[in-house]
């Protein structure tokens, strides 16, 4: 049979006998299905562990010795009842039941460290809001009443305390499994839906317990049954490598908008169980709610504190991107249009600027290509930002043209950087092991304070155009207006 049916066929087959079990009136004869349906998940994941070969294995043999554990407790329960005639709270059953469901959270565990690299505190934090909320919501209908309960010993309280308490530590490694970055499969569906499936039933059976109508051999049991068997059609299903694989973390501030209704309906889930308690005339658990909103509040603010470092982040990018040329990192035109204003509105003394036109890179465009033509202006860049000042500015006004801002300086000290760029411009740039040549043609101007920005722009250009025309690869110095 080939691999990719595998899982289906295994499938049918178990859901063929659960359905039988549900018309079979005979105990016995349920007994033996419900056993080997939930035990044959065991040899399931067994094989298919062996046959596809994750990179992670010890979370899939954790879920097998749990589903082993289940099934063991199964048996044991089925033989205290059907052939001791003895139905006692907590039995030899419980002692198989409560290590199965630890074994669930560890396997859970270990699918969530094999899957996330590195600290995904976002994912950390919402999957403990939603269980907060959770679990506020367990101690209302599943805890309180058991620890109420009347007729238990001390032995039976802790056993039936220790069910939901393990479940919703589960539910919590879920929901953590559940959230965040990483690859979603169709194995690794399967394990959330089973897992999920699993802990209904385990709530269903506690609050049917709860009211005394839970009945061994009912549909209640058919939960279990169709729980384990997508446990064993996960490990048996072509992607179930793909469940382990690593992902990075997502940014902490990315919520979703089923993730953010579901965080703000757990954030809720205080209040909603104060109403339910005064509706019920119930007394208050006033501890209880208090430390519910409490860990709430603080888990919501630590996960908005996330939120606004994205759109801090966001906006000093977008920032950062509406004043710097994408290519060469230099100040685009619009933040050199900005400060050369500012410069020369101050009360100071007078600003030089530099007009810079490369020679010969339309020929290096044309001849090489517009990826040699980009490491060329990169190139250029840094040579020129090397050269200048810390409080000078560097731009790339567009193309092949930059600008130099040098606040304070005169025409000699500005002849001197500009003769500076023209002469480091000059060296050979090699691009992926060949030297590129080209030149620059730098015109030079200094402007007084007051000076009209327009026009001092066009004496600079006008000087750079005097410089190519003598020749290019010089400096020309704009005479006083």
């Amino acid at each position: 049979m080939p691999r990719s049916f595998t899982w289906r066929w295994y499938l049918c087959v178990c859901a063929v006998i659960a359905a039988v079990y549900n018309v079979v009136p005979w105990d016995p004869a349920k007994a033996v299905i419900a056993t080997v349906v939930n035990g044959s998940a065991v040899p399931a994941i067994i094989v298919g562990v062996r046959r596809l070969r994750p990179a992670v294995r010890w979370p899939w043999y954790a879920l097998a010795v749990q589903v082993a554990l289940f099934t063991a407790g199964d048996i044991a329960y089925w033989v205290q009842t059907m052939v001791l005639r003895r139905d006692v709270f907590p039995s030899v059953a419980d002692l198989f039941y409560l290590p199965c469901n630890m074994l669930l959270i560890a396997a859970l565990l270990g699918f969530v460290r094999a899957r996330r690299r590195g600290w995904d505190r976002a994912g950390l934090l919402d999957a403990a809001i939603l269980s907060t909320g959770a679990g506020m919501l367990a101690w209302l209908y599943l805890i309180v009443p058991y620890a109420r309960e009347g007729d238990l010993t001390l032995l039976g309280r802790t056993a039936s305390l220790a069910y939901p308490l393990l479940d919703l530590l589960a539910l919590a490694m879920l929901l953590r499994l559940t959230i965040g970055s990483g690859r979603k499969p169709p194995a690794y569906r399967l394990l959330v839906v089973g897992t999920a499936t699993l802990l209904v039933t385990d709530v269903a059976y506690t609050l049917l317990e709860l009211a005394g109508n839970y009945a061994a051999g009912g549909v209640m049991d058919v939960g279990w049954m169709v729980a384990h068997t997508m446990m064993g059609a996960t490990a048996l299903h072509p992607t179930m490598a793909g469940v382990s694989q690593t992902a990075a973390a997502a940014p902490a501030g990315m919520i979703g908008t089923r993730r953010m209704l579901a965080l703000a309906g757990a954030s809720l889930m205080a209040p909603l169980v104060l109403t339910i308690e005064w509706l019920r005339g119930d007394n208050l658990d006033v501890p209880v709610i208090v430390g519910g909103c409490v860990v709430l509040f603080l888990l919501v603010m630590a996960r908005l504190q996330g939120v606004v470092q994205l759109l801090a982040a966001a906006l000093d990018t977008a920032q950062t991107q509406a004043r710097t040329d994408q290519l060469t990192g230099l100040a685009n035109r619009r933040l050199f249009h900005s400060r050369w204003e500012r410069e020369l509105g101050d009360e100071g003394g007078p600003t030089a600027l530099l007009y810079v036109d490369l020679d010969g890179f339309k020929a290096v465009n044309d001849t090489l290509g517009h990826e040699t033509g980009d490491a060329v202006l990169e190139a250029v860049a840094d040579r020129i930002r090397q050269i200048v000042r810390a409080g000078d500015l560097v731009a790339r006004l567009g193309g092949d043209e930059f600008a130099v801002i040098l606040p304070g300086a005169g025409d000699e000290d500005a002849g001197r950087v500009a003769t500076r760029i023209v002469e480091a411009v000059a060296e050979p740039i090699p691009v992926r092991g060949v030297p590129v040549a080209v030149g620059a043609s730098v015109g030079v101007i200094v402007a007084p304070p007051g000076a009209d920005p327009e026009i001092e722009m066009k004496r600079a250009d006008t000087a750079m155009y005097a410089a190519k025309a003598a020749g290019r690869g010089r400096v020309s110095h704009a005479a006083a207006p």
